[in-house]
């Protein structure tokens, strides 16, 4: 029986490329192409591909993502396409993940498609799969954040974020249009920012020092800091010297 394949990937060219690769292959089936994480994650529950070749990086939600958002059931054997630079490489290593290195040749794609099919439904793929993401996530400062609303699923990137506050069992991400609810805490969110960008200003409140307009003194050491949405959020005495580090860095 054939491999049937789903194409992921935002360059039309990429996926255009891939395809003709694959079209000499007999043993390929490619069943479907996705431009972006949403459609991908639509086409994966839809057409139930063996093989996915997902690009990691893409706007909105990225390849990363899209296996983050699929139940272990839904999870199919994956190739990813990525421009990563090698450091990342060690974690699909690790996890049994195969890659392809864009720009990628004729061979290479041969030996991922072996490795592809000898993968194919195996049952613990899904938890490698999983475990891939967690790794190569734990390597980089959050870039984005998965916010999950009825029928929807969007991306909110960090460059974006003027604050973060927690509230209860979730914490409140704040851009100077909107507020988005996820599902987690303050310490483990401050935990996958970069800290160079992002601090404390309050035990339950962060903020990203590029987002940062103005301080104005309050009392007994402590700050206004008013941002560049025109919010005000008070700065305790316990994180005014980290603060103001921050900023004058």
């Amino acid at each position: 029986m054939s491999l049937r394949v789903l194409i992921v990937d935002d360059e039309p060219l990429a996926r255009r490329r891939l395809k003709a690769l694959l079209k000499s292959d007999a043993s390929v089936d490619v069943v479907g192409e996705s431009e972006d994480g949403e459609s991908a994650l639509a086409a994966i529950r839809r057409l139930r591909p063996d093989l996915v070749f997902l690009d990691v990086q893409m706007p909105g939600l990225d390849g990363f993502d899209v296996i983050e958002l699929l139940k272990p059931e839904e999870c199919p054997a994956v190739i990813f396409v990525t421009a990563y630079d090698r450091y990342a490489m060690r974690a699909f290593d690790v996890h049994a993940a195969d890659y392809l290195l864009k720009p990628f040749e004729r061979g290479r794609l041969r030996k991922a498609l072996a490795r592809a099919e000898a993968l194919a439904g195996r049952a613990d793929m899904p938890a490698r799969l999983h475990a891939l993401v967690d790794a190569v996530r734990a390597e980089q400062p959050l870039r984005r954040f998965l916010v999950k609303s009825p029928g929807r699923v969007y991306a909110v990137r960090v460059d974006d974020v003027e604050s973060l506050e927690a509230a209860g069992h979730y914490v409140e991400i704040r851009t100077a249009g909107a507020a988005h609810l996820v599902r987690d805490t303050i310490a483990a969110v401050e935990r996958r920012l970069d800290p160079a960008r992002f601090v404390r200003i309050h035990r339950s409140t962060i903020v990203n020092v590029d987002k940062v307009a103005e301080l104005r003194p309050a009392f007994h050491g402590e700050f206004d800091v008013v941002l560049a949405g025109g919010r005000r959020l008070r700065c305790s005495r316990t994180y005014a010297a980290t603060l103001t580090r921050s900023l004058g860095s």
